[in-house]
């Protein structure tokens, strides 16, 4: 047999189980990333769900602090509950300044939430449930066509044709959020009650 041809045969051997080697590993190594990232995602998918179990709970148990009587079912008391990361939102209006501490009283006593805001205006009016609705229908459907904005991280609520906005955000998304709801027809004001991070998910304020 010709010494050449079997050198060159042996070379050719060799790079095919180079090539082999080199494709099992890669092989691997995207198997290791894959797991990497899907044990990332799980983690990350459940703390969402516990949060969003607690904020569950925190709204029933808020529910059940306001209407457990009859002193928050008048007609002229028009309440918009709302619970997102902790933060506890009273939105919309009550008849008397009695009523707004009442609430605020019955909120405040419950255990496990973040923040507090009441924003109940005292005004003897009939709410616009389906105004209010439409408001905050077409921002979230702006919110949701914009690729730069992670709708998950934003809570929208509109109680009086005021916007409130709610979530643990960074700047460049909530910029674009706020400008959003500020352009939306029919709104009267936005209320930021967001908490900043930064990239590195850091709190800044």
């Amino acid at each position: 047999m010709n010494f050449t041809y079997c050198k060159h045969w042996a070379d050719k051997t060799l790079r095919v189980r180079v090539f082999i080697l080199l494709l099992a590993a890669s092989v691997l190594l995207c198997g290791c990333i894959s797991n990497i990232l899907t044990g990332a995602s799980l983690i990350y998918e459940r703390h969402s769900i516990y949060k969003s179990l607690s904020d569950f709970q925190l709204s029933a148990n808020a529910s059940r602090a306001l209407y457990h009587d009859e002193v928050f079912k008048c007609r002229q008391c028009a309440i918009d509950l709302a619970v997102f990361n902790g933060d506890i939102l009273l939105a919309g209006h009550v008849p008397s300044a009695k009523l707004r501490q009442e609430a605020q009283k019955r909120i405040a006593a419950l255990q496990g939430y973040r923040r507090l805001f009441n924003q109940l205006a005292i005004r003897r009016t009939d709410p616009n449930y389906i105004q209010d609705s439409w408001i905050t229908a077409k921002i979230r459907a702006q919110i949701l066509a914009d690729a730069r904005i992670n709708p998950k991280k934003f809570k929208v609520i509109t109680a009086d044709r005021i916007v409130y906005l709610m979530g643990d955000v960074i700047p460049l998304q909530a910029t674009l959020v706020i400008d959003i709801a500020r352009q939306c027809v029919g709104v009267k004001r936005v209320v930021k009650l967001l908490r900043y991070y930064n990239l590195s998910n850091h709190a800044i304020t």
